[in-house]
């Protein structure tokens, strides 16, 4: 997992890595905890995002974010756990998915807070 925390990728390498389970341990391990950071407000395909430090809570519950983040003006996007459940689902659900379909159900998620249905 170190390999792959602050790091840019595109959208779609990254989506491959959650999609195969290469982003996570077997077992539980915060370390291993990340969130996804981009210049954008929603996912678009071609796009590069950073996989970095999730969000710490300072005083006064003032998000703190990544050095890298901070300095390139990037936009917290998801977490780890937002990710990966929606990209496995939709696996599930749909063995073929498409790369562009991910980014349409992450979109959704944000957006709705809500799962697609790929059955």
């Amino acid at each position: 997992m170190d390999e792959i925390k602050n790091q840019v990728f595109p959208i779609e390498e990254f989506l491959e890595l959650v999609k195969n389970k290469q982003d996570r341990k077997t077992s539980f391990d915060p370390d291993y905890n990340y969130a996804v950071y981009s210049s954008k407000d929603e996912f678009e395909q071609q796009m590069k995002i950073f996989i970095g430090d999730p969000l710490d809570i300072g005083e006064n519950d003032n998000e703190i974010l990544p050095d890298f983040v901070f300095q390139n003006k990037l936009n917290y996007m998801c977490s780890d756990e937002n990710i990966q459940d929606v990209v496995d689902l939709a696996f599930r659900q749909y063995a073929g998915v498409t790369s562009s379909q991910l980014i349409d159900a992450l979109n959704h998620y944000l957006e709705k807070d809500d799962f697609l249905d790929f059955k």
